[in-house]
């Protein structure tokens, strides 16, 4: 009983992350005086939805599971000022729909890249949290000439990254009749333009999430471009005792230009919890490369 009330407080928890970015984004989007788009683009089976901000080098960002755009609203106002901003939302998740296709990394990576080609981005900025750090890392390795450098937040590169209790986590994040995947539920009524496909986008996932991602050491030596892996002591699914940067330095060391900065107290939000210390973090890094 005790788990199914902390798991309640961290649901409830996530979900005012969420609506607190998606608050943040539109009183942003409202700024006078701002290079502000919206616009979907086709790519294969999906029709993908993005924001586009500010003018200069080009940025993309790609969320989280079960997130979207939205949860980048406290890093668009700072980059937006030097760079051309793309958040766009990933298959089945926002506003952009399912499709037929299995859910992969390799497969959202491919329609990352139709992103890029299709708006005329060219090689770009990549910035992943979570599951779209793992799109981040199949990007980079089929399709290197898109990417000019990337940020990592919050990413696994294989399933062996989690732990007993991360497992656990996830479990009880895809248990039928969590509040989690009520809050899920809502979310995609509200925001998809799929909302009759939630059980099925909900059934993506957790297939994905049970195999992938499957990245090993040595597809990581590959990617030979400048990489910052941001690293927190206290995320939920990747801090492991005694060494909760583990993972996080692993990963680092197997990519030729990759560095680490870690964050104290960051968890897997950190960049919503955090924004100033992530935002401090990624205006260096790019002003570098």
């Amino acid at each position: 009983m005790m788990l199914d009330y902390e798991e309640a407080l961290r649901n409830i928890r996530s979900l005012s992350y969420i609506l607190w970015a998606s608050a943040r984004h539109a009183l942003w989007a409202a700024r006078p005086n701002t290079k502000t788009e919206t616009g979907r683009i086709q790519v294969g089976d999906i029709s993908i939805f993005f924001r586009r901000f500010g003018s200069g080098p080009p940025v993309l960002l790609l969320h989280g599971g079960f997130s979207f755009s939205q949860s980048w609203a406290g890093q668009i106002r700072t980059l937006a000022s030097d760079y051309e901003v793309i958040a766009m939302d990933s298959r089945g998740h926002g506003h952009t729909t399912l499709g037929s296709k299995p859910m992969t990394y390799r497969q959202m990576a491919e329609e990352a890249a139709g992103v890029i080609e299709g708006l005329h981005l060219g090689p770009v900025d990549l910035i992943g949290w979570s599951d779209g750090g793992c799109t981040s890392l199949a990007l980079s390795l089929e399709h290197p000439d898109l990417v000019r450098s990337m940020v990592l937040i919050g990413t696994p590169f294989n399933v062996s990254n989690y732990d007993g209790e991360a497992l656990r986590r996830i479990e009880m994040i895809m248990k039928p009749g969590s509040m989690s995947l009520f809050g899920i539920r809502i979310m995609q009524r509200l925001m998809n333009p799929e909302p009759h496909r939630a059980r099925d986008f909900i059934d993506e996932m957790r297939r994905m999430w049970n195999t992938l991602p499957d990245f090993t050491l040595e597809d990581l030596a590959k990617i030979d471009i400048p990489t910052l892996v941001i690293a927190c002591d206290c995320d939920e699914f990747l801090s492991h005792n005694p060494d909760p940067y583990e993972v996080f330095r692993e990963m680092a060391e197997a990519m030729p230009q990759a560095c680490i900065a870690t964050v104290e107290g960051g968890t897997h939000t950190v960049h919503i919890e955090k924004p100033e210390r992530i935002n401090r973090l990624l205006s260096d890094f790019l002003c570098r490369v």
